[in-house]
Formats: structure tokens, sequence, C-alpha cells
């Protein structure tokens, strides 16, 4: 049996709603076509959780799209399941110790923030909209 968590540090270190909208976007869209955000899901996932079963293919793939292949793959997306994903990256941008796997998830907010024409919030920002409120 494995001891622990199945959560990385990092994660249990942000707020609750933090955590919350991250595991959101684990479950992904209901659509086959979406090839980029199944790329994105599963390195979501090496990034956020530790492994319970090495053997699986669940975690193994890591190869990221291209963000031009991601907001093609938006199209097939409902916006709550977009803003999700979203706002995920934003936070791991955001929060990640890792400067490698924080820079990588910027790029994809900024990528997505871009496609549907937003502003991207600040760190502060962020933080006030999603502070616990327990």
């Amino acid at each position: 049996m494995v001891e622990g968590f199945v959560l990385k540090d990092w994660m249990v270190k942000i707020p609750w709603k933090q955590q919350s909208v991250i595991l959101s976007a684990l479950r992904g869209p209901d659509l086959s076509r979406p090839v980029a955000v199944k790329k994105i899901n599963r390195w979501l996932r090496d990034v956020i959780q530790n492994n319970a079963d090495p053997s699986s293919e669940y975690m193994k793939d890591r190869t990221l799209p291209e963000i031009e292949d991601l907001k093609l793959d938006m199209g097939y997306c409902t916006m709550h399941y977009f803003t999700h994903l979203m706002h995920a990256l934003e936070i791991i941008g955001y929060k990640h110790p890792d400067e490698s796997v924080s820079d990588t998830a910027k790029r994809y907010y900024l990528g997505l923030v871009d496609f549907v024409h937003l502003n991207p919030e600040t760190r502060e920002q962020m933080d006030k909209r999603l502070e616990d409120k327990v």
C-alpha cells in the first residue's frame, strides 16, 4: 500500500478554492475530438498528483500540444470546461514551485486568455477572487 496523499505537496499549500478549480479541470470534456485537451489533462495529472499506479497509462504521455492546437480543440468544449481548464493553468502558473512547470502553465493560460479576447488576471486578482471564505 502506498503511503501519503494523491495530491502533490505544493497542491495542499494553496487555498481550497484554487485546489478545487484545478481538480475540476482534470475531468476533461465529454467529447472524443479534443486530442490537445487530453494531452494537457495528462500533463495536469502529472503536475498535481502522485501516480498511484505507475503501470497504467493514466499519466504517462507528457507530450504537450501546440497552443494553436489547443485553441482549435476549445471549439469542441463547453465554456464551463474551458474556464476550469484556463483557471487551472492560471493557478499552476502562479503557484507551482518549479519554474519550468509554472512557465509552461502560464504560457497556456495566456494563450487561452488571448483566444477568448480577455485580459489576464494578476496573481493578486486571482488570489482575491479565489480566497477561501471558511
